[in-house]
């Protein structure tokens, strides 16, 4: 998996990641201007907390095309003038690729770039990741009956397929919960877990915010041992993950109660967490539109409220999880886990 992803030659990230309407996948911030403006509520009052400092860091990890970056900024700096004015923009990314593009979105920014985040250490502010989490590898975990196994791939007649072994790793034996079924299925990322002790140390005081598919680990059990990795390619499930590997998409649900232990171990406390639909209400992304003056207006505002409705959706972008962190910084007070406010609301 991680060859498959980011092989600096063939992997899918650094050499033709593929984002958007006409891409392999989208995200939420492709869905519009709304995503992005609602987070920069969050982040304004993250700064607000941290007593509106002069200068601050933003940072965002795995930033797809920018689009993200680009749409809280924008925002910022129309709501909270006095925030933006002091703002450090970063983007932590590995894919070359992604970073031409990101470029492009933010033209004319003052922007830092790393490729891990202890490069840009120390960081007073707010780190954030939208969908990042769940593009670690995974490693498979299988209860047989001789014991736990773990899937590797190999190569038969030609093609990859999987064989069972004894764990690459010792400790991974004690990974998979006692309950999950015999023959069934077990993901577990060390990667994600060694991602986020290196944001705790990079962080030196402020909020790390993560927003993705997954459950805690009582959500996954429910699934009877079922798998989670899967590919993606022009909007489609890939009916092989192991075929053709760099070509598409591959990626797992994130186990939160996992992360949450991760960050928690790194010396990071846990705000709250909640699904993107409740969040996304509480920082007003239903907000009251003047009426529309003619057809084109029309048009726009129904494109708008399309958009809405599909990130609040709880059967799909709105049943995301939204899980956030503090290190030594308030944790009370933040709109972002309150009820849905109205329109007009004013943000700390």
């Amino acid at each position: 998996m991680e060859a498959a992803l980011y092989d600096p030659a063939d992997g899918y990230y650094t050499s033709r990641a593929a984002i958007g309407y006409e891409g392999d996948f989208l995200t939420s911030p492709d869905l519009g201007p709304t995503f992005g403006k609602a987070l920069s509520r969050a982040m304004g009052e993250f700064w607000a907390a941290l007593g509106h400092p002069p200068s601050w860091d933003l940072v965002e990890a795995g930033a797809g095309r920018g689009v993200l970056m680009r749409d809280l900024l924008g925002t910022l700096g129309r709501e909270r003038p006095e925030a933006a004015r002091g703002v450090r923009p970063a983007i932590v990314e590995v894919s070359p690729r992604l970073r031409d593009q990101q470029a492009l979105a933010l033209e004319g920014r003052e922007l830092r770039y790393a490729s891990v985040a202890r490069a840009l250490a120390p960081i007073d502010g707010v780190v954030f990741a939208n969908e990042v989490l769940d593009a670690f590898p995974v490693h498979i975990l299988v209860r047989g009956t001789d014991g736990v196994r773990e899937v590797f791939v190999a190569v038969e007649d030609g093609r990859f397929v999987e064989v069972l072994r004894a764990p690459s790793h010792p400790d991974l034996r004690l990974r998979i919960p006692d309950t999950v079924p015999a023959g069934g299925r077990w993901e577990a990322s060390p990667a994600a877990e060694g991602w986020l002790a290196g944001i705790a140390a990079a962080l030196s005081r402020g909020y790390l915010l993560l927003i993705d598919y997954g459950a805690d680990e009582a959500g996954l059990l429910a699934r009877s041992g079922a798998g989670t990795v899967r590919g993606y390619a022009r909007h489609r499930l890939v009916e092989d993950p192991l075929a053709e590997p760099g070509t598409h998409d591959l990626t797992a649900s994130v186990n939160f109660t996992a992360i949450r232990r991760a960050a928690e171990g790194a010396g990071l406390q846990h705000v709250g967490t909640s699904t993107q639909r409740d969040v996304l209400l509480a920082l007003g992304a239903r907000e009251a539109v003047a009426r529309p003056s003619g057809p084109l207006d029309l048009l726009r505002a129904t494109s708008r409220r399309s958009a809405v409705e599909t990130l609040l959706d709880p059967r799909g972008l709105g049943a995301f999880v939204v899980m956030c962190f503090a290190k030594e910084a308030p944790q009370d007070g933040l709109s972002l886990f309150g009820p849905p406010r109205p329109p007009g609301h004013a943000y700390p």
